[in-house]
């Protein structure tokens, strides 16, 4: 019986996809080093008879696809990803390591020729030009090229998503990239460096005890929120498509500013803080972003379902709970 081998499982969305994939029935095992996933993320799945894990460094390790079959697929989620502070003040660290990372599973992919790969891109990979205003920053997936991103993280998925390419090509291995928008929800780590937007403002209004909420910038920089489900059913979806389409951007067709996402914050009746101030000293990025998910809408059936608001309060909610178990 097929595999489906999934790269970076004990994180945010590995962990939520190996749940779907396993409650489904398939097959599945799980890769992690536990940069950033938590052993605790997948803890029930390894109760599971149809969920192995693995401890596996990609950027050195290769084992970890001893066993992979031409009738697999791997799922490729695995990379350094951070919030903009952590990204920025270590951009050639997470340049190099995504490229190892990603490097050393294309290599695993053209030696095995699985069956299907699906790839996990990002819309920081697209031309920073493109990316300046809230309103009009609209993204296809014709966009990609001429490529001219704006960190060491959009250009390393990129490379990633190159390389993979290269892998496939000549082969009978279908390749899926995903280009996922801002990805949030739970489990998502939220009180250190690594944490990225959403978790990290909802950690420091519930710890800040009164006091007002910093955000990063003026708070008009905009993003195209897209919750862990949605990202899980995308990837469901892309598992059953064999047809001739390879790329698709995954995320709703409008911003969201990080001022909305304060006070949708604020608004919630366990938060014990109402005022936001900006810090302008600290990187913003791109100004604005959002998805055109047509393509995935006609090829895959997909568009997005949860409203930001439910999906920030559900995120609180988790967030308060895990903070107290874990004191």
């Amino acid at each position: 019986m097929s595999k489906i081998y999934v790269t970076g499982a004990a994180g945010m969305i590995g962990s939520v996809l190996c749940t779907e994939l396993v409650k489904s029935g398939r097959d599945v095992v799980g890769i992690d080093n536990f940069w950033r996933g938590r052993m605790e993320n997948i803890s029930g799945l390894r109760k599971m008879e149809n969920f192995e894990f693995r401890l596996n460094d990609l950027r050195f390790d290769d084992s970890w696809a001893a066993d992979l079959g031409v009738q697999d697929v791997v799922i490729h989620i695995a990379d350094i990803v951070a919030g903009i502070g952590y990204v920025f003040n270590n951009e050639f660290g997470v340049y190099r390591d995504n490229c190892r990372i990603n490097s050393g599973v294309a290599a695993v992919v053209n030696q095995k020729c699985p069956k299907k790969v699906l790839y996990l891109g990002t819309a920081c990979s697209y031309p920073q030009s493109m990316q300046r205003t809230v309103l009009e920053s609209q993204l296809t997936e014709s966009d990609k090229f001429p490529a001219d991103p704006e960190s060491g993280y959009g250009w390393s998925k990129l490379m990633g998503e190159i390389e993979l390419k290269l892998a496939v090509k000549g082969n009978d291995t279908q390749l899926i990239v995903l280009d996922l928008h801002n990805v949030y929800g739970w489990p998502s780590a939220y009180s250190d460096a690594r944490s990225q937007v959403i978790p990290s403002l909802i950690w420091r209004a519930i710890t800040q005890d009164g006091q007002p909420l910093t955000v990063w910038g003026n708070g008009s920089q905009g993003r195209a929120f897209v919750h862990v489900s949605d990202v899980a059913r995308a990837i469901m979806l892309g598992l059953d498509y064999e047809g001739e389409e390879s790329v698709f951007m995954i995320g709703p067709d409008y911003c969201s500013t990080i001022k909305d996402v304060a006070t949708i914050i604020l608004e919630h009746p366990l938060i014990k803080t109402s005022e936001i101030v900006y810090d302008l000293t600290k990187p913003t990025g791109d100004i604005g972003r959002f998805a055109d998910y047509s393509k995935a809408k006609k090829h895959l059936g997909w568009e997005p379902r949860l409203m930001l608001g439910e999906g920030i309060n559900q995120l609180i909610e988790h967030i308060m709970a895990d903070s107290i178990e874990n004191k």
